[in-house]
């Protein structure tokens, strides 16, 4: 007797409320419906996935044999188009968490990052600039770049324009080099101060 014969066998069996034919269709169907959602959905590297999906297939049709028509295709190929089914939603599933997660995460690594700036904000806001300010003057210029970090207007143009650089791409990278060193400065100065 053939493994399809005897599938069909057992599937009689169950139709007639032959509870024994049960285990027995698990045990002939269950490696060949893993090895073949293994082989045709691609994604799911989890093998815990793909039995799950087996075993649903296999659940939902011991509820209901009266479901698979046997005109229309193997047990096994009946079984496996269900457990192919039930393995891209939980691959689905896990693409839109692995998603949620990668958006989430970096969301949540830009406000962390935004927190930060805002502490250092605060930090160089307490920081007294007038009794701290000489030194952080090392360079010429630097006393200029001071005074507009003190009022809030260093944005790079406005530094360019204070300490002689040109307002093109070279200048301006200049100009955030020297406001970060100065910044730089500063957060040392405030630590060192507990400030």
């Amino acid at each position: 007797m053939s493994n399809q014969d005897e599938l069909l066998s057992l599937h009689g069996r169950l139709l007639a409320g032959d509870l024994r034919a049960s285990p027995k269709i698990v045990e002939r169907t269950l490696a060949p419906l893993v090895a073949i959602v293994t082989r045709d959905i691609a994604g799911l590297s989890d093998c815990q996935d793909i039995e799950q999906a087996c075993f649903d297939a296999l659940f939902d049709y011991l509820v209901d044999p009266g479901r698979y028509n046997s005109k229309r295709g193997s047990l096994v190929t009946y079984l496996a188009a269900v457990a192919k089914g039930k393995a891209m939603t939980v691959r689905r599933g896990n693409q839109r968490r692995t998603q949620l997660e990668t958006n989430y995460s970096v969301e949540e690594h830009a406000e962390r990052e935004r927190a930060e700036e805002e502490g250092e904000e605060k930090a160089l806001d307490r920081l007294d600039w007038d009794r701290f300010g000489g030194e952080l003057v090392k360079d010429p210029g630097d006393a200029e770049i001071v005074a507009l970090i003190k009022v809030g207007a260093h944005t790079e143009v406005a530094v360019a324009k204070a300490i002689g650089l040109k307002i093109d791409s070279a200048g301006l990278a200049a100009a955030a080099r020297r406001v970060e060193r100065i910044r730089g400065r500063a957060r040392r100065i405030a630590g060192r101060n507990d400030i």
